[in-house]
């Protein structure tokens, strides 16, 4: 074994100190090796200190999970070849995050403290700069790092060597395995042994695999044979897909294809789980087959196949973005809304009255002011209103806006309105005639909604859009959030919704449609001022109302529970198991079960 060189140490301090000052890697392509020279400059542009960081320290450590026990065994096991070498292995988890540490030599040990290399700190790139962890965490790729060329200080005494560890079904990066020394016992076998080592945890993971997991792999695995499409194989804990589905698909995408796909295989009817459009996040149109996939007992997933539609409509850009619908002040790219918007702007044109139906909250009386916003006066005349004043009043007021023949009227809620109140608005609408407005009227229909005045509403229905439902168009969430988080958030900024809490709102009914969900946004805003939305900032009220299935009373019972401790203790799973008297690994069964632990699921 070869030690590295007092000469190629200096060289990396050297080369480090003249990028900290010009802040430009590619001044050095000799002196630093490519990989290192990236981490460098991203450390940089994460705003990492050089001198020395202190990381934030996150006691929640699951040591019952799959990548702890896959690891433990192996590790333990080829420990015992360590003795006397003055190493140490860490084990990180997804995120960048020490959940285990083996060692050999206790001033090694000392020195790993005191760089907070130990469990519960978290050495990501972006928090601590260039190491064996972060920067294998950041590309999914081995590293190399060996005193110097360590981005911050504090780690210059140490050579670690990262390897990362991905799932053998899924390949989603479960976590890292690092082997560190002191700087001067570093040698070219560290790369190998730990690359050997975690290839052995690995094959632990797949042995750990549940029958379910290796049910889904085969049938993928089948199904790549025989397609040269997208190809998805999922479950609420398994994700497997090839390169193609990889590049089509983002994080929202496989949330909503999952909850899609979940509809279709327990539905009713066999045909719902046939071919089925969807609109992706960047807006592009895609055919989707969902086809269960069984084993002997029950349905463990879904095959997806993901297909480019047939004849679909140019909304894309050369960009990949979606371009501007027709209506821009609205939010939404999905197919359904997008027959909406065509719909709307097709009778702008044309001087029709115009009927806008559906349920109560969809944004009726929006689409109506979006289709006419180019219009210099829009009058809206609400029949929700008439008690207030009584009806002879308001209708004076809707006669007087008749005899203006400029601009647009939109009568609101024609339900609001009974037989011989609404007999009175048809003998106002005979009376303006051709000459008056142009007319718009809303009428909601669905549960609760009172039955309108029949020849009032035909007086409307030439030209009828019915506007769908929220649970309808669950693929426009991602468009919806962001508006309504820009229209209310308290400081400007762009704030993120992170994929699962979208995942988790689309499980909802949405009885108040649109409306309803910008209330939602609007009462987490208030609690969550800065910052990005996670799943433990949505209210408990809708945590608990958004399980992945139905629950039995007790099951119900059980979930309110634990998300009552859970915010009790702000997210501490730790510690919410103790308010609950069971054990931590309980804990993580039931969330998963209930669908709240989204960290650890696919969906």
């Amino acid at each position: 074994m070869m030690a590295r060189s007092d000469v190629d140490t200096r060289m990396a301090w050297r080369a480090r100190e003249e990028f900290l000052a010009s802040r430009d890697a590619s001044r050095h392509p000799d002196q630093v090796r490519p990989e290192i020279a990236a981490s460098w400059q991203r450390s940089l542009a994460n705003g990492v200190d050089p001198q020395g960081v202190e990381p934030d320290f996150h006691p929640d450590i699951n040591l019952d999970g799959q990548l702890c026990l896959a690891a433990k065994p192996v590790i333990d096991k080829r420990c015992e070849h360590l003795g006397g070498t003055g190493s140490s292995l860490l084990l990180g988890d997804r995120s960048g995050r020490i959940i285990e540490r083996w060692g050999d030599g206790a001033r090694v040990l000392r020195l790993l403290e005191q760089a907070y290399a130990e469990p519960g700190f978290s050495i990501a790139e972006d928090v601590v700069g260039t190491n064996g962890v972060g920067t294998v965490y950041e590309t999914h790729q081995p590293a190399l790092v060996i005193g110097g060329e360590h981005f911050s200080e504090q780690y210059f005494p140490f050579a670690c060597a990262g390897v990362p560890i991905h799932h053998p079904i899924t390949r989603q990066l479960e976590g890292v395995l690092d082997i560190t020394c002191r700087r001067q016992d570093a040698n070219n076998m560290l790369l190998p042994w730990i690359l050997e080592v975690a290839r052995m945890v690995e094959e632990r993971l797949y042995q750990q695999a549940s029958p379910d997991e290796r049910l889904l792999l085969g049938r993928f695995l089948a199904a790549t044979r025989r397609t040269k499409h997208a190809v998805v194989c999922l479950n609420e804990q398994t994700i497997i897909s090839n390169p193609c589905a990889a590049r089509l698909l983002d994080g929202v995408d496989h949330a909503l294809l999952w909850e899609h796909a979940a509809r279709a295989i327990t539905a009713d009817t066999a045909d719902t789980a046939g071919p089925c459009a969807l609109t992706l996040s960047d807006g592009r149109a895609v055919t989707v087959h969902c086809r269960p996939v069984d084993d002997e007992r029950s349905t463990v997933g879904v095959l997806v196949e993901v297909l480019p539609a047939a004849q679909q409509r140019s909304r894309t850009r050369a960009t990949g973005r979606p371009a501007r619908p027709c209506l821009p002040h609205l939010a939404g790219h999905g197919a359904r809304w997008q027959q909406v918007c065509d719909q709307a702007q097709r009778y702008r044109e044309r001087l029709l009255p115009v009927l806008l139906a559906g349920e109560v909250g969809t944004g009726k009386l929006a689409l109506a002011r979006a289709m006419f916003a180019d219009e210099e006066q829009v009058s809206v005349i609400d029949a929700a209103l008439h008690p207030v004043d009584g009806f002879a009043t308001w209708a004076a007021g809707l006669r007087r806006r008749l005899d203006d023949p400029g601009g647009v009227v939109v009568v609101r809620h024609l339900e609001a309105l009974e037989a011989r109140q609404a007999q009175t608005v048809c003998g106002l609408l005979d009376h303006a005639g051709d000459s008056g407005p142009r007319l718009v009227a809303t009428l909601t229909r669905g549960q609760g909604a009172m039955m309108a005045y029949g020849p009032l509403v035909d007086r409307f229905a030439v030209a009828t859009i019915e506007v769908p439902p929220l649970r309808e168009r669950l693929e426009d969430l991602p468009d919806l959030i962001p508006v309504f988080t820009q229209r209310h958030a308290a400081q400007p900024g762009r704030r993120h919704w992170q994929p699962e809490v979208i995942q988790t709102l689309s499980r909802l009914d949405w009885p108040g449609n649109v409306r309803q969900l910008e209330n939602l946004v609007r009462r987490v805003l208030v609690a969550r001022t800065t910052g990005d939305i996670s799943i433990t900032d949505l209210p408990e009220d809708v945590r608990v109302n958004a399980p992945r299935r139905r629950l039995a009373q007790l099951e119900q019972v059980e979930l309110n529970a634990i998300v009552s401790a859970l915010g009790q203790t702000g997210g501490n799973k730790v510690e919410a198991a103790k308010i609950l008297g069971v054990s931590r690994s309980t804990l993580y069964r039931k969330m998963r079960a209930f669908g709240l632990d989204l960290n650890q699921s696919a969906f």
